[in-house]
């Protein structure tokens, strides 16, 4: 990244607030990704996977087909991981690679890319499209914050908190770039008002701050089936190869206690360990942050009648995935899903007008419609693609019996207890995305978790839910997440100082996640 040979400025300073704009930060996002010599290896690399496995054929006893799942799969671990390609495009590999080995014909193969749980996605970006256009996220997350109090501390909490709850239903990416540049005016109103504060002081107040929006980014998305892709590919994938469903409001009784037990825990880390201020202020001085946000909350005016709508649609859609399972036994809402709650959710936007006389965050003027195709256009095609491309994998891997002589040979692992196992895949998953996409990790990895809970009689549920909370807790590199890469960007931040805060927090989540997988999981999806 360009930031990197940068020293970060002072928080606050005029170099700052020009770094901190949203070019600035969407650029970011996808700044963290491989260097184009490392996509140079992982393409040829991958493809000399490839060919070596085609070319010394299947072990005794292996069926072809199998085997040529695992070369496809090599090809496109190696891609995915050193982003040779765009990832969605690795993710079209199934497509032409699995007729043309023999593994299965177009048709099954095709039918991954359109699972159900693929549209429950598809409806949460739209909906979440629309909470953009209208700026009723920004809303949420100033008046969120506006309640937090006027102590620094509790500024950052409040910050944190708006943060984790948009990134449940916006993504991550989405959510971060809009809460930076809020923050980092807060955090210069605070510190031009701290006339007592040191240099070192304000350093640290600055680096809490932008640390603790980007790592609840990341854990708030943990907490619903929509808030990031690895949720809901795990929710499609025991769908498809267990058929067992994985309801939205299940999710949330497994998510949710992770992302209240880390958010203090962040919190407390950032502010009372890692990166503790005195910024030595007064309570007049105090006073001036939660001004800023007040103010800012007040030049977005009353509610408009866009943004009224849109909540609405969005809270409704909310409460019927949390209520849905009570519907099933009403005889006209029985064939009722999460998927199409989303969808029906969607519709609703493109059917409701705005209201008259009304104008978009975009200064255009408004449509009909709280949403029209064109702003849909904008969503993250390229995450639907991926599941598709992950979920056929994941389906080659079980219907050629790959999974299962996967799990035969590992089956060694089975002498440890349940606990140590699933902390040994949280450490891994946790500190393999630190350098890989998560979802791209995610897909590779729950064929092969699946097959190696057969093998070792471990519940598959639990280890599945383990890699996938630890796919959203990689909190030490720029490249591990986009809002990581955002905040680096931001130029409050180095990398020695995000890995000092992030090697603590990566520990503390191994932990918790390993806790509530192996403990509550099994209550809540059962095993």
């Amino acid at each position: 990244m360009a930031d990197n040979d940068t020293a970060p400025g002072k928080p606050g300073s005029a170099a700052q607030s020009d770094v901190i704009s949203h070019g600035h930060l969407a650029a970011a996002a996808a700044a963290g990704s491989p260097a184009p010599h490392h996509r140079r290896l992982g393409l040829f690399g991958g493809i000399a996977a490839f060919v070596v496995l085609i070319a010394i054929g299947p072990p005794e006893g292996m069926p072809p087909a199998a085997w040529n799942v695992l070369a496809v799969a090599a090809l496109m671990a190696c891609w995915w991981a050193l982003e040779a390609l765009p990832l969605a495009a690795t993710a079209l590999v199934p497509l032409v690679a699995f007729p043309l080995l023999d593994i299965q014909p177009i048709r099954p193969t095709a039918a991954s890319y359109a699972h159900p749980l693929i549209f429950l996605f598809m409806g949460g970006f739209l909906v979440a499209q629309a909470m953009q256009r209208w700026d009723l996220h920004k809303r949420i997350a100033l008046t969120i914050a506006s309640r937090a109090g006027s102590e620094p501390t509790r500024l950052i909490a409040g910050f944190m908190v708006a943060t984790a709850f948009l990134s449940m239903w916006v993504s991550n990416t989405a959510t971060t770039i809009m809460m930076l540049p809020i923050a980092a005016s807060v955090v210069s109103v605070v510190i031009l008002n701290s006339p007592h504060a040191t240099q070192s002081n304000a350093q640290r107040f600055g680096l809490a701050t932008m640390l603790s929006i980007a790592y609840s980014a990341s854990v708030g998305g943990i907490g619903t089936l929509v808030g990031t892709p690895p949720n809901a590919l795990m929710a499609a994938f025991f769908e498809q190869e267990f058929g067992i469903e994985i309801s939205f409001a299940a999710w949330m009784l497994l998510a949710m206690p992770l992302v209240v037990i880390m958010l203090p825990v962040i919190w407390l880390v950032m502010t009372r360990v890692v990166y503790p201020f005195d910024l030595g202020r007064s309570a007049e001085e105090a006073a001036h942050g939660q001004e800023e946000v007040r103010s800012q909350l007040a030049e977005l005016g009353k509610m408009t009648t866009p943004e009224k709508r849109v909540g609405i649609v969005f809270a409704t859609m909310a409460g019927l995935w949390l209520i849905r399972p009570l519907l099933d036994d009403l005889p006209f809402l029985s064939g009722l899903s999460d998927p199409g709650i989303a969808i029906a959710g969607a519709l609703a936007l493109f059917i409701l007008p705005a209201g008259a006389q009304q104008t978009s965050s975009e200064e255009a003027p408004h449509s009909e419609r709280l949403l029209s195709w064109a702003q849909a256009r904008n969503i993250s095609w390229d995450v639907l693609i991926l599941f598709g491309g992950g979920l056929a994998l994941a389906g080659a891997f079980s219907s050629t019996g790959l999974a299962a002589a996967l799990g035969d040979s590992l089956g060694t692992l089975s002498w440890l207890p349940l606990f140590a196992f699933v902390a040994a895949v949280a450490a891994m998953v946790i500190f393999l995305t630190e350098l890989t996409s998560n979802t791209a990790t995610v897909a590779a990895l729950l064929p092969v978790i699946a097959a190696i809970a057969a093998a070792t009689g471990h519940p598959p549920m639990v280890l599945a839910a383990a890699a996938v909370m630890s796919a959203s807790c990689a909190f030490m590199l720029p490249v591990a997440t986009p809002p990581n890469a955002i905040v680096f960007a931001s130029g409050y931040v180095t990398v020695p100082q995000m890995m000092r805060a992030g090697f603590a927090l990566n520990i503390i989540g191994i932990v918790l996640i390993a806790l509530l997988a192996t403990f509550l999981a099994p209550l809540v999806l059962g095993s």
